[in-house]
């Protein structure tokens, strides 16, 4: 079983070698693809506020084995970025590739669950859906909902789609429990930035405690915060500099 992961990355510097970390000894080689342009769906004249060399020097914080590579690519769109990645990984031997994306943290029971799932399933599937648990601008909220984004592709297979059970365990998605400045240019490039509630960055995200019906599209109560315990989190976050915090700002 050859794994292979790759990270498609225009910013995320404050979560990115924890993500990778979480993940290293489970895979081969593990793949950054970057592009200095926003590949998520708008393109702004806002300016990064993380440029390159930043990403750079983050994503080989970790690197005992050498299996990091770095990938300078100019898209600006998401799905080419991402093809691109999987291509990547293809053309260096990857029968399975990992999606990591930057504020995506892996236990590891659950990874090594996840893969072995994957690996010994007869389902003949290529792309392996996975449920988040959200932390909402601490780590002590969570949000939670059934949106399944693909993060295992098995490239013995050439199409079909598949769950992976959710008794194998959680995934940890830090994206929004992210710096005010990172917030405000996520949605200057994201895809969904004409979805975008009025008023939401001012109301929800600036709220605190956490509001309900906080989702930043959609507004039928789709997101309700929940107090969550940081300990359950993979023991290499208590060395994250938002460990103590109780409000990410």
């Amino acid at each position: 079983m050859n794994v292979q992961s790759y990270t498609v990355l225009h910013y995320g510097a404050d979560y990115l070698s924890y993500a990778l970390r979480s993940v290293y000894h489970f895979v081969d080689k593990l793949h950054i693809v970057y592009s200095p342009h926003p590949s998520h769906g708008h393109h702004s004249d806002a300016l990064c506020p993380e440029g390159r060399d930043l990403l750079l020097d983050t994503a080989y914080e970790y690197d005992p084995l050498n299996k990091v590579t770095w990938h300078d690519v100019s898209h600006r769109e998401e799905g080419r970025h991402r093809d691109a990645a999987v291509d990547i990984c293809q053309r260096h031997g990857a029968e399975l590739v990992l999606v990591v994306d930057a504020d995506e943290v892996w236990p590891e029971e659950t990874l090594a669950g996840v893969l072995s799932h994957v690996w010994d399933s007869t389902h003949d599937r290529r792309n392996w859906l996975i449920n988040f648990t959200t932390l909402w601008r601490s780590f002590d909220w969570v949000v939670r909902d059934d949106l399944w984004p693909v993060r295992l592709i098995d490239l013995r297979h050439g199409d079909g789609t598949a769950y992976v059970p959710r008794e194998l365990g959680p995934i940890y998605h830090f994206g929004y429990a992210v710096r005010d400045q990172i917030m405000s240019y996520k949605w200057e490039c994201h895809g969904h930035k004409g979805e975008l509630r009025p008023g939401w960055l001012d109301t929800k995200w600036a709220a605190w405690p956490p509001p309900p019906d906080c989702h930043p599209t959609n507004d039928r109560d789709f997101w309700r915060p929940e107090p969550f315990d940081r300990t359950a989190l993979p023991p290499l976050m208590r060395g994250h500099p938002f460990w103590g915090l109780e409000k990410i700002e």
